[in-house]
């Protein structure tokens, strides 16, 4: 959907010849896509590109972790359940990894937060349980898919390369996304209980998701956040950990106000954005007037969301998954095709 962009002729190229050797390895070939869908986040060039980066441009590195990647979603059945997934169980995973807030810094960068005061003893008990869960199945009893965290994590970031990145390329040709992290909260023993989601949702952004990152700017931080430190960087991908920026309390709303307006900005970090964690997304007014829309203007609805292209060329927002075991696949809206760059 959004033609690739790259520093140099030199990544371009290597782009392509990476492209040819994926397609030789039969890699670009994937089973469950639906008639329409735009494999924008597995197979188009800035994906490849993406992966290219995240491995110095070594091909042969870069092709490892893309079938590292791709085996991790063919054993998790991510294509499919993407439409198939209960949208319960989505919002459900709202409530634990980071969310994408529907705004944009000044350079047009989705902005996706985070608070760890949301991730209590409580959710990070139930995401255990739930990493137990068999593979997603068909319940005969009550018609509704299952699905385990590993699931729900990938369809969720999924989500992000497949729906968020391209939305924002669409205005502006940037394919990268600012995480905030909010941790006036955390405390020593939360920081050692959350160890293992740290290391597992590190492990994934950093396989599965290469160089979708460009910051992480960890908001807030109290005067002991030096030893909470301590205790997660070693369960952090050191390629992660050299993208967090460590913003105290004092600090952060001119930090953030340097790259992101003030409506934009959540109100507990002094901006007039009333962001609460786990809301869907509220998306500022450029975006809203990006789409031609079906659903109630400038709303997104819960759930996942995948572009797609019908025969006329219109490219379409639709949510997926499945409500009360019925699959969805209901038109959000229709995307401007004259509204900003990059589009093809």
């Amino acid at each position: 959907m959004v033609a690739v962009t790259t520093n140099t002729r030199d990544e371009a190229a290597a782009t392509a010849r990476f492209s040819k050797l994926c397609a030789e390895k039969g890699l670009l070939k994937r089973q469950g896509w639906k008639d329409g869908d735009i494999h924008d986040g597995f197979t188009d060039q800035h994906t490849l590109l993406r992966f290219l980066q995240a491995n110095n441009m070594d091909p042969s590195q870069a092709l490892e972790q893309l079938q590292q990647a791709i085996d991790f979603h063919t054993k998790n059945g991510a294509l499919a359940l993407y439409d198939l997934i209960d949208v319960e169980d989505y919002e459900d995973t709202r409530r634990l990894y980071p969310t994408w807030t529907g705004r944009r810094d000044t350079h047009g960068r989705p902005l996706l937060m985070i608070d760890s005061g949301a991730l209590s003893k409580e959710q990070i008990t139930h995401w255990r349980a739930t990493r137990e869960i068999p593979s997603a199945r068909q319940d005969g009893i009550n018609s509704r898919y299952t699905s385990n965290m590993a699931q729900r994590a990938l369809v969720w970031f999924d989500g992000l390369t497949r729906f968020v990145l391209p939305f924002c390329a669409a205005v502006l040709h940037l394919l990268k996304a600012v995480y905030i992290v909010d941790v006036a909260s955390i405390s020593l023993k939360q920081a050692w209980d959350v160890r293992d989601f740290a290391k597992e949702l590190s492990w994934l952004l950093a396989t599965c998701y290469p160089e979708t990152i460009d910051r992480i700017l960890v908001c807030n931080a109290p005067s002991y956040f030096a030893t909470i430190w301590k205790i997660l960087k070693g369960f952090i991908d050191p390629k992660t950990a050299e993208k967090l920026v460590m913003v105290t309390s004092g600090e952060t709303y001119s930090m953030l106000s340097e790259t992101i307006d003030h409506e934009s900005i959540p109100r507990n970090f002094g901006g007039g954005f009333a962001y609460e964690t786990g809301m869907l997304p509220d998306l500022d007014d450029e975006l809203r007037q990006a789409m031609t829309w079906t659903s109630p203007r400038g709303q997104l609805p819960d759930g996942p969301i995948k572009w797609t292209k019908d025969a006329t060329g219109a490219i379409k927002a639709i949510a997926t998954g499945t409500v009360e075991g019925v699959e969805r696949a209901d038109e959000v809206g229709v995307l401007q095709l004259n509204h900003g760059n990059g589009v093809q």
